[in-house]
């Protein structure tokens, strides 16, 4: 691990004339959003539980537009880049504090969706979109990497944040969650299954996604940074 983080710090600093790179501010402020963003909150859970809400609702009701609606609100996408973030870093405890928060948001998600498949009356056969999620491999994994690179691009700078909607749908999270939660609704485990390897698919390309532009953009170099933030959280 030391001898990758010396690797690093030999990368010449390129931000001024790198498009690809970010400036120290651009980096520090893009750490602050991300920890900020995913920290377990009130707010954070709230919007857990009410994009929850609009795509199961959308799902049930076979209705694209509540469940891309639901995908805009839904705050999935903070802690996974979280976890990229602590990998690129190389930091056992900003990674550790990364992984315990996506598994909370993810678990939150599925008990909200599982408790609306238990009061709704429904049929997973009804389903339309559920189709969408039983074809995985590369290609379909090619896709959430390009997401999480184009979110990390676009969420570090400024005057491409208007691409993260875009980006938000794109970046299939919340679909397969509430699928599960249907599914465990309905003791469907053969859907479950379909529906967890796509949402595990989608992570971990994001992930890859993610890792590559942060450390393009020279991201390494805001461990101290990180760090800090996420010490200063704990005490609070």
């Amino acid at each position: 691990m030391f001898n990758i983080l010396n690797l690093f710090k030999n990368i010449p600093d390129t931000s001024n004339g790198n498009s690809l790179s970010a400036s120290k501010a651009e980096r520090d402020e893009l750490c602050t959003t991300i920890i900020n963003s995913s920290a377990l909150k009130g707010g954070f859970y709230l919007l857990i539980i009410l994009s929850t809400f609009i795509v199961t609702v959308g799902l049930l009701k076979n209705n694209l537009i509540l469940t891309i609606g639901g995908m805009l609100v839904a705050p999935l996408l903070s802690p996974i880049m979280s976890i990229s973030l602590s990998i690129t870093i190389l930091n056992l405890r900003v990674f550790l504090r990364s992984i315990r928060i996506f598994i909370i948001s993810a678990l939150a998600s599925l008990l909200v969706s599982y408790i609306l498949g238990l009061i709704a009356n429904f049929s997973l056969s009804r389903i339309e979109l559920i189709d969408l999620m039983k074809a995985t491999g590369l290609t379909t994994l090619l896709i959430p990497i390009a997401a999480g690179a184009a979110a990390s691009f676009t969420w570090a700078k400024k005057d491409l944040n208007s691409s993260l909607p875009g980006v938000a749908i794109t970046v299939t999270l919340l679909p397969p969650l509430t699928v599960m939660g249907l599914a465990l609704a309905a003791k469907d485990l053969l859907i479950f299954k379909e529906a967890l390897d796509v949402y595990l698919l989608n992570v971990a390309g994001i992930i890859i996604g993610s890792l590559v532009i942060f450390v393009l953009m020279g991201f390494y170099k805001s461990a101290k940074k990180i760090i800090a933030q996420v010490e200063e959280e704990e005490k609070n």
